[in-house]
């Protein structure tokens, strides 16, 4: 939980976030779950990529939760494509089933890690989401 915002991001000398900011970057992590929930794991970072496109320029706040989301959705489906050629590839050799597992803990983990953002991004709190990938920065 960082108190501050990120030294990649422009200090705003202790400025708060406002009640619409924490609610967009709730959002943020919001319709990110809601598009793994609705796409099977595929669809996560459509909603984080619109916020992310729309607030650039109004809100560094909004901006920082789009980007962590948009970047957690990407490392996942990443992870989850790999996992799923693994499987395809192994089930030739009879070994495609031991990737169920990990696939099974990835998914529990990003919806674990999406959830805490979501509720970090509500209290206004600057926080990164654990195991990402840096795309955007």
């Amino acid at each position: 939980m960082l108190a501050q915002p990120p030294p990649d991001l422009p200090q705003h000398a202790g400025v708060m976030p406002t009640a619409d900011e924490k609610n967009m970057g709730m959002l943020a992590h919001l319709t990110a779950l809601l598009g793994t929930l609705m796409g099977g794991g595929l669809l996560g970072f459509v909603g984080p990529l619109v916020l992310y496109t729309t607030q650039r320029e109004k809100s560094a706040f909004i901006t920082f939760h789009a980007r962590e989301s948009l970047n957690h959705q990407i490392t996942f489906l990443i992870f989850y494509l790999f996992c799923g050629c693994a499987i395809f590839v192994g089930s030739f050799f009879c070994i495609g089933f031991l990737f169920f597992f990990p696939l099974g803990i990835a998914a529990l983990l990003s919806l674990i890690f999406e959830i805490m953002a979501c509720v970090q991004a509500s209290r206004g709190e600057w926080t990164r989401i654990p195991w990402s990938i840096r795309f955007l920065s």
